[in-house]
């Protein structure tokens, strides 16, 4: 939505009567020696390994925690006694214990182990000190994203990199990921590639020898092909092991493959059923997963107020988790819709590491939306995220490159994007797809093509698809026509809240067709004007501001304003519009812009001249002109944003 340059006019303005009068350092790896105790155990079976335990084996007293966490039968009392096995392993000088109880007490178990964050990091410490690789980089992790300890730059990435270069896929592919977007490190694409593939090959290493952490790490390098090819079915397999191990992410992870049908055969109860485990199981992503499931009523019963609180738990113990209840702040679901409260929640889960909320920031940025309007800098964010391999991020890299964002628009490549995107995973990619085909802009017209990317993103639960294939279901586009399976497409985008659908379906097949394209018209000048209107202020931001030293007067800063709003005029008058009201609006905010220039002239001339009766009524008009900007800025909101 077009953003206002008020009070940014009227800061600057209002000076003029005044003027009258590298990468961290090498830690040092902790050396500790490993208690005897700690060597082998024999026992299988969960009674042998109590017995030895019992008897003193600390290797015992860890498989002793790893089989009880995997009877689920148990419920949450099973989590207890497993920490209390842990405990007893790392006691006896079993540096393992020491993390995976670390594990437990991160985020604590539901019913059962409180979290304790401060404990988790004495734990971490205390595994890495005994030359635990998972350890030492879950002790990284902490220190470089602020988990329960202070964030500290200079000990974070150099136990990642310890704790990658001894073996521990998932600190390699922490590190990579810090090194794409620079966090607390210096960017570094190519070391990051080169992480990803190390990510990769030690995860495997580790998965093929029974570690459910490496076997997690590793399925999430082949479901993104990060490092890898991607293997999608494998990666399924490889999920539901670390799920079964009792790994709550593991069964997140399973639970958004089930969702979006990445595969396996899509299903939605049960990838509410996982996510509901998942959260129940500690995890705050399968938590986020869950209130974003039962938001967008996937699986069951729609609950935005049960799905805002389940995203908050998430975002309360695990900051890279608060990417869900961003999304709620951005929709108003559940809790206010508030633009700012999501960008910011957005840059907190992004500096934690989480490529998704990365690349929603971007877009925000781009847009302007909550946060300061930054183009370039939020077109950076995005395409990181594509290089990191995600494929949502590689379909908003094709818009960006569609609208030409920070370059000329290049239709090639974006559909490249929107359909490589597609092929792994994205509806947002298959929808992008489906349009360009449906419009033959960029490439031939194939409304066969497009209906079957509509139908693939719709099905991945991608509703504003559900409502183009709804439409070429009313007019037999890209197959026969189906008044049926139209109003049911529609229905499906008028229950997510998507307004354009609730009207279709209430319309007479046969106008649909027409009530589509006057919307598309009014849409598409809508964002035509707002692009322009944005644009400017994101000018009069970069324009010079006060300098008393070079500029004592502000005339200079207040000529650079007047310039930027003849700009704004002049690309104001070259868009096309046909929408009565849009060109009304137009009108106004042109008239605007021109008197704002004008003042904003006279009162730099009075301010050369150090005439102070000339510079008030400058100051006057300035201001008289100015404050009409937030009225025309919010009736052109509102007219944008009226249900259809």
């Amino acid at each position: 939505m077009p953003r206002s340059a008020a009070s940014l006019l009227l800061g600057l303005a209002l000076l003029a009567p005044a003027a009258c009068g590298g990468n961290a350092p090498q830690e040092p790896a902790p050396r500790a020696a490993t208690s005897t105790a700690a060597g082998a155990c024999d026992a299988t079976s969960e009674g042998a390994c109590k017995a030895a335990c019992d008897g003193g084996n600390a290797a015992c007293c860890e498989r002793l925690g790893d089989l009880v966490l995997q009877d689920r039968d148990r419920g949450p009392s099973r989590a207890l006694a497993a920490s209390e096995a842990f405990g007893k392993a790392c006691s006896g000088g079993r540096a393992r214990g020491c993390q995976k109880r670390s594990r437990l007490v991160l985020y604590g178990f539901p019913g059962a182990v409180d979290a304790d964050p401060g404990e988790a990091v004495a734990l971490a410490r205390r595994a890495c000190d005994g030359d635990d690789p998972a350890g030492c980089g879950d002790l990284g992790r902490m220190f470089l994203h602020g988990i329960g300890v202070d964030i500290d730059e200079q000990r974070g990435a150099p136990l990642l990199a310890r704790a990658c270069d001894e073996g521990d896929g998932a600190s390699c592919d922490v590190l990579g990921i810090a090194l794409l977007f620079g966090i607390a490190v210096t960017p570094d694409s190519e070391r990051a590639e080169e992480l990803f593939v190390k990510a990769a090959q030690v995860s495997e290493k580790g998965c093929a020898a029974g570690d459910p952490r490496a076997c997690l790490s590793l399925g999430k390098a082949l479901v993104l092909g990060r490092g890898v090819r991607r293997d999608h079915v494998r990666a399924v397999a490889i999920f539901q092991r670390a799920c079964t191990a009792g790994f709550a992410d593991g069964c997140d992870w399973l639970s958004m493959a089930y969702t979006y049908g990445v595969g396996v055969p899509l299903d939605a109860p049960r990838a509410r059923a996982l996510a509901e485990q998942s959260c129940k199981e500690g995890s705050p992503h399968g938590c986020g997963t869950l209130g974003t499931l039962l938001i967008e009523g996937v699986g069951g019963a729609r609950d935005a107020e049960e799905g805002a609180a389940a995203a908050r738990r998430g975002c309360d113990a695990e900051p890279s988790a608060c990417i869900y209840l961003a999304s709620a702040y951005d929709k108003g679901a559940g809790v206010p819709k508030d633009a700012q409260k999501a960008a910011s929640l957005l840059r907190r889960a992004c500096a934690a590491g989480d490529v998704h909320a990365c690349t929603a920031l971007g877009l925000f940025m781009v847009q302007g939306e909550g946060i300061a309007m930054d183009k370039r800098g939020g077109y950076a964010f995005v395409s990181a995220a594509c290089d990191a391999r995600l494929p949502d991020a590689c379909a908003v890299l094709g818009k960006l490159i569609q609208k030409g964002t920070t370059a000329a628009p290049d239709p090639t490549r974006a559909l490249a994007l929107f359909q490589e995107s597609c092929e792994v995973g994205s509806p947002t990619g298959c929808e992008q797809a489906g349009i360009v085909y449906a419009e033959g802009k960029g490439t031939a017209r194939d409304d066969a093509r497009a209906a079957e990317l509509f139908r693939r993103a719709c099905d991945g639960h991608r509703e504003s698809a559900c409502l183009e294939l709804g439409l070429f279901r009313a007019e037999g586009r890209g197959g026969p026509r189906d008044e049926a399976a139209s109003t049911a497409l529609l229905q499906k985008a008028c229950e997510a809240k998507i307004d354009l659908g609730c009207s279709l379906v209430a319309a007479k097949p046969a106008d649909r067709a027409a009530l589509r394209a006057r919307h598309r018209t009014k849409v598409e000048e809508c964002n035509a004007l707002i692009e322009v209107i944005n644009t400017g202020v994101e000018d009069l931001e970069k324009a010079p501001g006060p300098d008393a030293a070079n500029d004592p007067t502000g005339a200079r800063a207040l000529r650079s304003m007047a310039d930027v709003m003849d700009r704004v005029e002049k690309q104001a008058a070259g868009v096309r519009l046909t929408v009565p009201k849009l060109v009304q609006f137009n009108a106004d905010y042109r008239s605007m812009t021109g008197a704002v220039a004008k003042a904003a002239r006279a009162m730099a001339k009075a301010a050369d001249a150090k005439d102070v009766a000339a510079i008030n009524a400058a100051q006057a008009d300035l201001d008289k002109a100015a404050k009409q900007e937030d009225p025309i800025v919010e009736a052109i909101n509102a007219f944008c944003q009226e249900k259809p």
